[in-house]
């Protein structure tokens, strides 16, 4: 069970070469391990190395396989709402895709606020306690959402994030209920995101969110957010 704690953690580490370009050396596990994974990643082509810095990082592109038909670009379809919503609301916007136990951006529209959270396409955040994941959840069917559960690994986020597949459950049948879903403090002390499920056609794809600094997005300003990024979605 050690073995397998560790490679699921080395997995982790290796994924979040995606939020930002890392050495191996870099990933907070033993590095031969973590070599190992990235070579893994890098023949898979969602991983790239870049031969000046020897630094790993995501491909984004690939990403858009997992929600992108060979006769649509979703990105024309759902982008130019998210920029809508950003210049409306002013704080950064993002379109994520679920990949193993992580959201990943595969849209990014950053604030035009001089304080801001840097983020980047290939970004990664825990399903477990992003809004984005939670919102993802939120719109899946009883089954896929107890394999998804059942599955997901808990160990990261702040003391705020669930830490039981009962404790997540909860907040995602919230989440359905509001029609939205919130990241309270939950992914990193002092950032807020709130997360509606994104659907091209009637199709789920994702999640779409907005995300800030908690100072700029208390409770009141999160539901109205919520409820205005459901509603400008709500005709793709």
């Amino acid at each position: 069970m050690a073995a397998v704690r560790r490679e699921r953690r080395a997995h982790r580490a290796a994924l979040r070469a995606g939020a930002q370009p890392l050495t191996a050396a870099e990933l907070d596990v033993n590095r031969s391990t973590a070599l190992r994974l990235l070579a893994e990643l890098v023949a898979t082509g969602y991983i790239a190395r870049s031969p000046a810095t020897k630094r790993y990082a995501t491909v984004p592109a690939k990403f858009y396989g997992l929600v992108r038909a060979p006769e649509t670009d979703w990105s024309q379809i759902i982008d130019p709402v998210l920029a809508a919503v950003r210049d409306e609301c002013g704080d950064a916007t993002m379109l994520a895709v679920p990949a193993n136990d992580m959201m990943v951006y595969l849209s990014f529209f950053p604030t035009r606020h001089m304080v801001a959270v840097s983020e980047q396409l290939g970004t990664t955040r825990p399903i477990h306690c992003s809004a984005l994941g939670k919102a993802y959840l939120s719109a899946l069917d009883p089954d896929n959402l107890d394999a998804h559960l059942a599955r997901l690994s808990y160990a990261s986020g702040t003391e705020w994030a669930s830490k039981t597949p009962a404790e997540l459950r909860r907040r995602v049948e919230e989440s359905r209920k509001a029609g939205y879903a919130v990241d309270r403090d939950e992914t990193f002390d002092g950032v807020r995101c709130v997360a509606v499920p994104a659907r091209i056609r009637g199709n789920l794809i994702g999640a779409a969110g907005i995300s800030g600094p908690s100072s700029r997005l208390p409770d009141t300003r999160i539901e109205e957010l919520g409820e205005y990024l459901a509603a400008s979605l709500s005709a793709l």
